[in-house]
């Protein structure tokens, strides 16, 4: 124990010898766990929490693809015929996918 101590001091003492290297040491910790935490709070919400919605397991997105390659969204004529057809979807909701302006 008494060498950890004596280490801790040696460190202690160059610390206040070089100020400007003990902010830089500080701030790159302090900018590392700040940007750790932050990365892992996006991923955690984005990609490990489950979604809010009941049967969010189930939920699907269709696109229609052009020759082209564009996927575009299905059409309002498109989703009012596949929602009257018997199929093994039970709602088929319609979204704009639009952004909401925030003003």
């Amino acid at each position: 124990m008494s060498n950890f101590l004596d280490t801790l001091r040696h460190a202690v003492r160059m610390f206040r010898m070089n100020p400007g290297f003990t902010f830089a040491a500080v701030a790159a910790l302090a900018l590392g766990i700040g940007v750790n935490t932050a990365i892992f709070t996006v991923v955690d919400a984005v990609l490990l929490k489950p979604l809010t919605y009941p049967d969010a397991d189930r939920i699907v997105q269709f696109l229609i693809t052009s020759p082209q390659g564009d996927g575009t969204g299905i059409s309002i004529p498109t989703l009012c015929r596949w929602n009257n057809r018997p199929a093994s979807f039970r709602m088929l909701p319609l979204t704009t996918g639009a952004v909401p302006d925030s003003t």
